[in-house]
């Protein structure tokens, strides 16, 4: 780093020899002026920033030791370096109780060298002084940091010290990293380099800004609302990201909030605004509003509507009417296109109505059947457009609907219409405490006739299907987040670890924490 050096001598001469006799920028120093007396100095200093002072002491105007005294209160870690020519020790002593002179040179027996020494310990001291502050306001952007990411996850933070900026309106935006042009499959350290140089981008650009990275695809920024012009810029970010850094983002952003402790509203307002990509296309900015109904309850007409459309389709499902089955789709799909539910009850209505679908496979054995549904499930969790998923679905309801030539009797179509309607509810709950009893009583059936039913229907074992989906899940999980194990079992429908721990060891062939180990080391290969 190179440090700005100023000097005052009222002597000619003692000035052009302090400023000759150093070679500047060999030392990593920079000569930025000289003034015949301390008034002269003073306003040329408070013009441009100073590091080191070197100064005489007796001088007319302005003697040295008020001019270091009001420099100090300008740049309060400045180094000062005094030269005069008397011996005298009441100055040394008021030179020294200013805190800020490092040493005092005698005119007439000062030499190159001596100077040279004193500079260099200025420098040292400047440098250790940088260290500290860098290393206080890392400390301080850790804390702020770490209490934000706390806010965001809806805890209560107390902060101790908060910016100014932060007391101002603020925007929350949320930045997903969608693809990564450079590379049509980029692995999860490249999406990481991205997001990096997305985040070091933004920083830069917005000055009263903070923001991390908060997973593999996303990262969060908090800026000042910049007078109601934040959006504009943001929308700026976001284009000159795709263009020239050939990254696409697609981005939430909340409406202004008027105090940190609302950043936790905020942020959720930026997420469901994502949402909004999902029906409208990727790589595009969105506004989440306040009054939004991601934010606000649905009303209970739209539950009805999803299950009286379930009801209807799993009815000539059941039944084998073709035409009616499809009606019951497209009206479901126009629900979806109207926005009646969210970017994410729409893939859990598409998986519980891919689990009715597939239902119906009797062409496959029972472990390729409980495989079939779960690749499905995870098939449909991917897919990131309304249209895509509509296409999906249709092209899932004819290619069963085609290959099983389903066709049942009338006298089963309840049983098959029950039973369907069964394995919806288990997929949507086999993460709680789910029995045998209470998906019978769900479709009005006793224990013992439903079981039958079940196996009759589906070719199914009850217990088989809610442990696969149970496993899969804890599989997907161990892959994706890092959670404890027992949290993951837990998390997953099974009420014991040790229960859990068996039957993970005995359908996957190794324990959890073995199969987490070998899919991060499938993953670091992938992105080599």
């Amino acid at each position: 780093m190179t440090y700005k050096v100023f000097v005052v001598d009222d002597e000619p001469m003692i000035r052009y020899g302090l400023t000759s006799c150093i070679s500047w920028a060999q030392e990593g120093l920079e000569l930025i002026g000289e003034a015949a007396n301390g008034e002269a100095a003073l306003q040329l200093i408070q013009q441009q920033e100073v590091d080191i002072l070197i100064t005489d002491i007796k001088m007319p105007v302005m003697d040295g030791l008020e001019l270091t005294r009001r420099v100090k209160s300008l740049y309060p870690d400045i180094k000062v370096i005094l030269v005069s020519s008397y011996s005298d020790f009441e100055y040394a002593r008021e030179a020294v109780q200013l805190g800020v002179v490092v040493d005092y040179l005698l005119k007439p027996t000062m030499e190159p060298a001596d100077l040279l020494r004193i500079l260099q310990v200025c420098k040292m001291k400047l440098d250790e002084s940088a260290v500290r502050v860098q290393k206080s306001m890392t400390t301080k952007n850790n804390d702020l940091e770490n209490g934000i990411k706390k806010l965001l996850q809806g805890e209560v933070v107390q902060f101790s010290v908060v910016p100014v900026w932060l007391k101002e309106p603020l925007v929350v935006s949320v930045w997903k990293l969608e693809a990564v042009e450079t590379s049509a499959q980029a692995g999860g350290l490249e999406k990481l380099i991205q997001l990096e140089k997305a985040k070091s981008y933004l920083l830069s650009g917005f000055t009263e800004s903070i923001g991390f990275i908060t997973s593999e695809q996303q990262l969060v920024l908090v800026t000042g609302y910049n007078n109601g012009s934040i959006n504009q810029q943001l929308e700026k970010a976001q284009q000159y990201m795709q263009k020239q850094e050939k990254a696409a983002f697609t981005v939430g952003i909340s409406e202004s909030i008027h105090s940190i402790e609302a950043i936790t509203a905020a942020y959720k307002w930026a997420s469901h605004a994502l949402d909004q990509a999902f029906f409208d296309g990727r790589n595009k900015c969105y506004l989440g509003k306040i009054s939004s109904h991601y934010i606000i309850p649905k009303s209970e007409d739209a539950d009805l509507v999803w299950l009286e459309i379930k009801e209807r389709f799993s009815k000539a499902y059941a039944a084998a009417i073709f035409d009616e089955s499809e009606n019951a789709l497209r009206a479901l799909y126009a629900a979806w296109d109207s926005k009646l539910f969210s970017a994410n009850e729409v893939i859990l209505q598409a998986k519980s109505l891919i689990t009715i679908i597939w239902s119906r496979n009797m062409n496959l054995k029972t472990n390729d059947k409980i495989n079939g549904i779960l690749d499905k499930l995870q098939e449909i969790i991917l897919i990131d457009t309304l249209q895509k998923l509509i296409s999906y679905m249709n092209k899932e309801f004819k290619e069963i609907w085609e290959s099983n030539k389903i066709s049942i009797l009338n006298e089963d179509s309840n049983s098959a219409h029950a039973i369907q309607l069964a394995m919806s509810y288990i997929q949507e709950n086999y993460r709680s405490e789910l029995t045998l009893q209470s998906a019978a009583d769900h479709v009005h059936m006793s224990r013992n006739y439903f079981s039958e039913q079940f196996k009759k229907v589906s070719n199914l074992n009850f217990i088989d299907f809610v442990i696969q989906l149970r496993i899969n899940n804890a599989m997907q999980m161990l892959r994706q987040t890092n959670l404890k194990v027992y949290d993951i079992g837990s998390q997953s429908g099974f009420n014991s670890s040790k229960h859990f721990l068996k039957l993970f060891k005995r359908e996957v062939k190794c324990t959890p924490a073995e199969y987490r180990q070998s899919q991060r080391e499938l993953k670091v290969e992938a992105e080599i």
